[in-house]
């Protein structure tokens, strides 16, 4: 349904479980112009809401779930804490937690880490998974 704000028009979507705030293009722009620091913390954290939906989206669509979980734990350690990119995805991100983002069985998850392990791509302790051969992880 188009909302409109004189000539500036946007789309709004049903969302649920989730709180949608709208504000019109042009008084956004305008509030980013005057250097008004939070529009543009809400529209860099928007972005990066945004690549991590998408990563995620990726990392479900791979073959196998050996490929999909390697896919969300590099997709994890990318946006968790940007600019930084993590080596350790910390333990109260939970198996059940992951399998949860990759629509997949628990058990499968927890296969799907222990092959990781097993080929060296990562080492899990009690801190997280820990990211121990970033390169091996994304060639998953």
């Amino acid at each position: 349904m188009p909302l409109s704000d004189g000539d500036d028009a946007s789309a709004g979507y049903a969302v649920e479980d989730a709180l949608l705030c709208l504000c019109p293009r042009r008084r956004l722009r305008a509030a980013i112009d005057v250097g008004a620091p939070t529009a543009g913390q809400i529209v860099e954290l928007h972005a990066a809401s945004l690549d991590r939906v998408e990563r995620i989206v990726a990392a479900r669509a791979r073959a196998t779930a050996a490929a999909r979980v390697a896919g969300l734990l590099c997709a994890l350690a990318d946006t968790l804490s940007p600019p930084r990119r993590l080596t350790l995805i910390p333990a109260a991100l939970q198996q059940r937690d992951l399998a949860a983002l990759l629509s997949m069985r628990h058990e499968s998850v927890c296969r799907a880490l222990a092959a990781l392990s097993k080929r060296g791509a990562i080492v899990r302790d009690p801190e997280g998974i820990r990211l121990a051969d970033r390169a091996r992880l994304e060639a998953t």
